[in-house]
C-alpha cells in the first residue's frame, strides 16, 4: 500500500498595516490557483493596497494536499 499526494486547495493571506491597523492585520483569500506566480501573487497584493490604503507587508501562499491511499 501506497500514499499518493493531491493537491486539494490554495489561499492567499496578505498582512495589512496602515493607521487603522500599525500592528498589521491578516487578510485570507480562497480559490487561489496551485500554479500562481510570485508575479500575480505581487499584483493582488498591489491591488489590495490600492483598495485599502495600507501596506502590504507580508504574502504567505498556504497550501492543503490531500493523501489517498493506492494499492
Amino acid at each position: 500500500m501506497s500514499m499518493e499526494r493531491q493537491f486539494k486547495s490554495a489561499k492567499v493571506q496578505l498582512t495589512l498595516v496602515g493607521d487603522k491597523h500599525p500592528k498589521g492585520i491578516k487578510r485570507l483569500f480562497n480559490n487561489v490557483s496551485q500554479d500562481a506566480s510570485g508575479e500575480q501573487l505581487a499584483i493582488v497584493g498591489s491591488a489590495i493596497e490600492s483598495l485599502t490604503g495600507e501596506k502590504c507587508t507580508a504574502t504567505n501562499l498556504i497550501t492543503t494536499d490531500q493523501f489517498i491511499t493506492a494499492e
